[in-house]
């Protein structure tokens, strides 16, 4: 996608509707989540559908994915929407190492940390890294315990770590889930181009690909409609003639296009945007 600004998905709360078993629902979300990974996606909204709304379910599995595996337990108590997350594939996206040992940490390394004890107002405290221990923090502002926050290793002996802001970090680092009652007004309140998806839409080719680009230096969004409604239906008549439609399964053989089926189709393509990154 563009090279400047924010990319986000835009998903229904219903998006999950045709779906009654649990395990089926988990694994549903699971796709989300893997073509956000893959896609390097920064934010998905889960926009409010009158007709069905899961947004609570599908935050959680959402949230849980994008949570690096050894902080996890410290993050998400024992429940049951959570019965079914073992059968979800890992992200391997660089918050989510597969070695997490003290002895495999570099300096310079960025982790995903949770604060396990607050020193105070004077920049001081302890955090969770998945090594053998909690580690010192120095921080730039008070914490509190249970605060996820981004950390980058700057001393092995003693460890130690320091906290740091996500545009410090280099290359991607996983997703934010939220949630909106409005998508329209989401999309005005960060001033993102947005690209909907519909089989009315436009095919997308080279030159339609060089448009979305130009057009979307500060920002872009991508919304999907729901299992039984188009996006025409969550938008006003302005903001739709403000999008560009486009059709990314064009001469489609099966008679409906899946949701999930629909965002890996359309990120694929517009990750084309992205060949002189």
């Amino acid at each position: 996608m563009s090279s400047r600004g924010e990319r986000s998905i835009l998903i229904p709360s219903s998006y999950t509707m045709e779906t009654a078993d649990m395990r089926q629902r988990t694994l549903k979300v699971g796709l989300i989540a893997r073509a956000a990974a893959v896609f390097r996606i920064d934010r998905i909204v889960i926009y409010r559908d009158s007709d069905y709304d899961d947004t609570r379910f599908i935050s959680l599995i959402l949230r849980y994915m994008e949570t690096p595996q050894y902080r996890r337990k410290a993050l998400f108590p024992r429940r049951r929407e959570l019965s079914h997350v073992g059968q979800l594939p890992p992200l391997r996206t660089a918050h989510h190492p597969v070695n997490s040992k003290s002895s495999t940490l570099k300096i310079g390394e960025f982790r995903v940390g949770v604060v396990a004890e607050s020193v105070g107002s004077d920049g001081g405290a302890w955090v969770e890294i998945g090594s053998d221990r909690p580690v010192p923090l120095r921080t730039r502002e008070e914490v509190k315990v249970g605060q996820r926050l981004n950390v980058r290793i700057f001393s092995l002996n003693p460890l130690a770590a320091e906290q740091v802001d996500r545009k410090e970090i280099p290359g991607y680092w996983g997703y934010e889930t939220v949630s909106t009652d409005s998508p329209e007004s989401y999309i005005r309140s960060r001033d993102l181009f947005v690209v909907a998806t519909s089989r009315k839409g436009r095919l997308v080719d080279v030159r339609l690909l060089q448009e979305i680009e130009k057009s979307s230096k500060s920002g872009l969004a991508v919304m999907f409609g729901s299992p039984a409604r188009g996006v025409d239906a969550f938008l006003s008549q302005g903001m739709l003639e403000r999008c560009c439609m486009i059709n990314t399964i064009p001469h489609q053989g099966a008679e409906t296009v899946r949701v999930e089926e629909a965002v890996f189709a359309t990120l694929a393509l517009l990750n084309l945007l992205r060949l002189e990154e």
